[in-house]
């Protein structure tokens, strides 16, 4: 399937779904992810993205507030679009502020974050609107997130989070895609060889 395809598919599948069965794939989604992430260390920097709920994506929220607290105590990035394509990454706390970006995101406060290098983070939280078995992800089609990961050290772990299973193949890839690792969906993890 072409992503397009794809993307209008699984965008539409959400806007199907009554609320019980949104909640429950996110509970689902999100005991599978903090228990996946459970094998790596304290102090591991997480680059995750806040979700706008009203379209039905992943709810990140309660996976942030599982992984900066014991026994994970992981230190959580957010993107934030700066200049033409280009993402950078800013470390928060609670003392962090939000700034609603143009396509009302939340993104980082950069008075109250801390901007650090895409090699310093170890694991990404990739948002996505399907995927392959092969890795190969669907987006909005910015290509923010391909940039961005292009720039991280190889051994950053590029972790999927979805809310529906994999298409099986994606046809129209470009030569700038990146691979994810793993994706993790409501039903399960899927590992990529």
């Amino acid at each position: 399937m072409k992503k397009l395809e794809i993307r209008n598919k699984h965008l539409a599948l959400r806007k199907s779904w009554s609320q019980e069965e949104w909640q429950l794939r996110n509970e689902q989604l999100h005991q599978l992810v903090v228990s996946y992430l459970d094998s790596l260390p304290k102090g591991t920097t997480v680059l995750s993205f806040q979700s706008i709920v009203e379209k039905r994506e992943v709810a990140t929220q309660a996976i942030h507030e599982t992984i900066v607290n014991p026994p994970y105590e992981f230190q959580l990035a957010f993107p934030r679009v700066e200049g033409e394509g280009k993402m950078s990454a800013y470390l928060v706390h609670e003392k962090s502020t939000w700034i609603s970006s143009a396509w009302g995101i939340m993104e980082p406060d950069p008075a109250t974050s801390e901007k650090i290098e895409p090699m310093e983070i170890h694991v990404v939280l990739v948002p996505l609107i399907g995927f392959d078995l092969q890795g190969h992800r669907v987006g909005f089609g910015k290509g923010f997130y391909d940039r961005f990961l292009s720039q991280c050290n190889p051994d950053c772990l590029k972790i999927g989070l979805s809310l529906e299973g994999p298409v099986q193949q994606i046809d129209d890839l470009h030569a700038l895609d990146i691979p994810l690792d793993v994706v993790i969906s409501s039903e399960r993890l899927y590992t990529i060889h």
